[in-house]
């Protein structure tokens, strides 16, 4: 949908690596990354299942830190958290860590990491299980994150835009 939204003159790479927690499927993010400049954008799609579910004590200062280090020579647009409506208890969470997410990005050395928000995205854009997005749901999230690659819905001078997407509850399955 991202690269169709875009056109051909933009390159979409998805890396998708289901049920891996983000520090395995950011590990490699610095090598990726390497011929990237900062006319270029990583969009990192994750979700709350894969996070919480399993450690419901987790730092996405610590991942957020790590990203930050290795990819300063481009830009990053890290896609908060969406909730979850088949766990409904777990929304508590989403929300604490997409505090934590928003805070974490006003320290030093975070200038080129942004968010995607998906606070618009309610209910009526998940499938009927709460848990995926449904195809309006998919929509509209491709449109937030065109938006906020330029802040006006168009990605100006962008030659490649890797989505590194991850997380059993990516909104991109099923």
């Amino acid at each position: 949908m991202l690269q169709k939204h875009l056109g051909t003159e933009y390159e979409v790479t998805i890396i998708f690596q289901r049920n891996a927690p983000l520090e395995n499927v950011v590990e490699d993010l610095a090598n990726l990354g390497k011929d990237l400049t900062k006319k270029d954008h990583f969009v990192i799609v994750g979700g709350p299942g894969n996070s919480l579910e399993r450690n419901y004590h987790y730092s996405i200062e610590k991942d957020l830190n790590f990203i930050a280090r290795r990819t300063d020579h481009t830009n990053i647009r890290f896609v908060s958290l969406l909730r979850r409506y088949d766990e409904p208890w777990m929304n508590r969470k989403v929300r604490s860590v997409n505090l934590r997410l928003d805070r974490a990005l006003l320290g030093h050395g975070m200038s080129h990491v942004g968010v995607v928000d998906t606070t618009t995205i309610g209910r009526e854009y998940y499938k009927a299980s709460g848990l995926h997005l449904n195809l309006r749901g998919k929509r509209k999230l491709m449109l937030l994150i065109a938006d906020r690659l330029d802040g006006g819905g168009h990605v100006l001078g962008v030659s490649s835009i890797p989505v590194v997407i991850h997380a059993r509850a990516s909104p991109f399955l099923g």
